[in-house]
């Protein structure tokens, strides 16, 4: 792992993940949270964390893959 790729993964977790995590420990859903960047530029595609008080199913990596798929359909 890069340098450059473990400062952008710290950059995602503390200002992407960890802020929708907290939102949603405090409605209900436990700590887990997710994030998808891009490959060739480290750039933030999507963050989520974990839903299960909308859905069981939506685990944080689970919510956040949800996320990305529905990118396109909102376009």
């Amino acid at each position: 792992m890069t340098e450059i790729l473990l400062d952008k993964f710290l950059d995602v977790f503390n200002n992407d993940i960890l802020p929708l995590t907290y939102k949603g420990v405090n409605s209900g859903n436990k700590i887990f949270g997710a994030a998808i960047i891009r490959k060739d530029n480290y750039s933030l595609v999507v963050a989520g964390s974990n839903n299960e008080t909308e859905n069981p199913l939506w685990h944080g990596e689970t919510y956040t893959l949800k996320k990305f798929y529905e990118i396109n359909k909102k376009k």
